[in-house]
């Protein structure tokens, strides 16, 4: 729930505290959002209705009135906020910073971008203009104290004073979040300063890798920062090489040039490939996985917090843990739902079995099964061996026997806690709970709605209806066919074909919408294409009638309701001949039959 960085007036200053008279409705149902501000200890709430942003302290006190479109957390004493358009700071006493700009950014290491007439300079907290707007862009202060700026299209670096610590000559410059060290560039190449404005290397590198270190305490949007030095060493290439530098942009260690290279990750390893072989490096240059592999791959995408490391040679892939411990070995790479609270890994071994195992290789599901996959947001595991399935604990208890040929979960990481505790599953056309127990075994099929899982669609003897979990009747077993999603189909609607007849019911009521007195059913979008008798037109999902039914047959052109933005028309076949139309039916043009069967299915 953190806002992006940019904003657009500030306003003058007003006060204001509001105590619990006339107080808004604090009821959960009310609440869309709620979360503790770390700086002030109050509670941050989004009302539904009114849909207005605001605090309350511990003792429900209005602290801060809702009465904002938007807020974000506080942060040195500000708190970015939003109402009527206009977006600005607020104090903790609710006071709103004087000001007049075209834009704000929010503050980094006390100072905040401000810009008028495209020209931009910085303020402090008080919203006193500290560094005059003398720029075309400006980055962030950063721990170097210092920021990138850029005026005539030369970018260097300016200290918290608006001194030039490094002069604003060169191509370009970048700095990172975790950095003393900035770089800049001249000639097409990269060369590395400190935070005085010593230059500490030639201008030699084609790039400087950006690496990023993650702190799994802090909030998702707050846990990656970005660095090239503070993992260990930073990655440059010169010369079609990978070489790894430290803080004083000297050789971070002997032999450090590889011919491609990751950056040190979180857990300060990288992975070098040199001659054609890949390996794991430490900080100091110490292979701790052997430079023997044809390919080394992170688990995650995301290097920074990636655990585990896929080393295939031959035909056989090794897992690494962070720790750079070999685990296992399979003969596919290893790619499933990991995640930090919950490390554990579910693989092949060699001998074609799965099981599971904890981050240091530790076994906690033995290497029995086929296959064997996680539950989401359950603790749950399903397992299959040969072609029977069954329900398993994390820890490796047997709760559904493997005996089910089609075993699923009824709920999914989708639905609400209470859904999930339920614990249903879908076994060879029964209802059962996690203990085996039957709860429905009168039909022959059973599928869970699409659009609300606790509803179900059941057939008997090719008749389907809906019943809930609780084995109540919504829709008699008189139908001949129920649909349950459809990819390109109207939104919260259920096709259904009875006596041969097609009609559309709602997916919450299921009552009837459009009757099933149709021959043919089409829908694109929601529009629904149909032939009654001899005649076609077209309804929309609320059996509003759009084009009448006075031709021979109506259809979409064979891409309307799949692409978006195409200018696509309707046609008609009437007494032979064939017809552009409107959606409304009105006749543009008649066209050959070959034009009618090109653009149409």
């Amino acid at each position: 729930m953190k806002h992006p960085i940019t904003f657009f007036f500030w306003i003058l200053f007003i006060s204001c505290r509001v105590q619990c008279q006339n107080s808004p409705d604090f009821s959960e149902n009310n609440i869309s959002y709620k979360e503790v501000d770390a700086e002030t200890g109050w509670l941050r709430i989004h009302l539904k209705n009114p849909s207005k942003w605001g605090y309350i302290n511990k003792d429900r006190l209005v602290v801060i009135p809702f009465e904002y479109d938007f807020l974000n957390p506080f942060k040195d004493g500000l708190a970015y906020a939003e109402n009527d358009h206009k977006k600005f700071f607020i104090t903790s006493g609710n006071l709103k910073l004087k000001g007049d700009y075209d834009e704000v950014r929010i503050f980094s290491e006390g100072l905040a971008a401000v810009r008028k007439n495209n020209k931009w300079g910085f303020i402090d907290n008080r919203g006193s203009l500290i560094i005059p707007m003398q720029y075309n862009a400006v980055d962030y202060f950063r721990v170097s104290g210092l920021c990138k700026v850029t005026r005539n299209g030369k970018s260097g670096f300016i200290d918290k004073q608006g001194k030039e610590v490094i002069p604003i000559i060169y191509e370009d410059a970048l700095q990172e979040m975790k950095d003393r060290n900035v770089i800049v560039k001249k000639g097409g190449k990269w060369a590395v300063f400190d935070s005085t404005g010593k230059q500490l290397s030639e201008f030699k590198y084609a790039e400087l890798k950006r690496a990023y270190i993650t702190d799994f305490s802090k909030d998702i949007f707050d846990r990656d920062e970005s660095t090239f030095f503070e993992n260990g060493a930073a990655l440059g290439v010169v010369n079609g090489k990978y070489e790894f530098i430290d803080v004083k942009a000297l050789a971070a260690f002997p032999d450090n040039k590889f011919d491609s290279a990751s950056v040190f990750d979180t857990f300060k390893n990288a992975v070098v490939k040199r001659n054609g072989k890949y390996g794991i490096i430490k900080t100091d240059g110490t292979f701790k996985v052997p430079l023997i592999y044809d390919l080394i791959e992170y688990f995650d995408t995301n290097h920074a917090f990636s655990e585990y490391y896929n080393a295939r040679k031959g035909k056989i892939y090794s897992i690494f843990n962070r720790d750079l411990k070999k685990i296992g070995e399979s003969h596919q790479a290893v790619y499933n739902d990991f995640s930090n609270s919950n490390p554990t890994l579910i693989f092949r071994n060699l001998q074609e079995k799965t099981g599971m195992v904890d981050w240091q290789g530790n076994i906690l599901i033995p290497f029995d099964y086929d296959d064997l996959r996680k539950i989401e947001s359950t603790s749950f595991l399903w397992v299959r061996k040969g072609e029977l399935s069954g329900i398993i604990s994390n820890q490796g208890h047997i709760k559904i026997p493997v005996k089910y040929k089609i075993l699923y979960s009824v709920y999914d990481k989708f639905d609400d806690k209470d859904q999930l505790e339920k614990k249903l599953f879908i076994a060879d056309g029964t209802l059962i709970d996690i203990n085996n127990k039957v709860i429905m075994d009168e039909y022959d099929s059973i599928m869970p709605v699409y659009y609300n899982h606790d509803k179900l669609i059941v057939s008997r003897n090719k008749k389907f209806g809906i019943v809930d979990v609780n084995k109540k009747t919504l829709l008699p077993l008189e139908y001949d066919e129920i649909s349950n999603w459809v990819e390109y189909g109207p939104e919260k609607r259920h096709f259904i074909r009875k006596n041969g007849k097609y009609g559309l019911i709602d997916h919450e009521t299921f009552k009837t919408i459009v009757p099933p007195v149709y021959n043919q059913m089409e829908q694109r979008g929601n529009m629904i294409f149909v032939k009654k008798g001899e005649k076609a037109g077209i309804l929309d999902i609320d059996n509003k009638e759009i084009c009448p039914f006075v031709f021979d047959e109506v259809k979409p052109h064979k891409y309307f309701g799949y692409r978006s933005g195409e200018n696509i028309g309707f046609y008609s076949k009437k007494g032979g001949r064939f017809f552009l139309i409107t959606l409304r039916g009105e006749v543009q043009k008649e066209i050959p039959e070959k034009e009618y069967k090109e653009n149409t299915e």
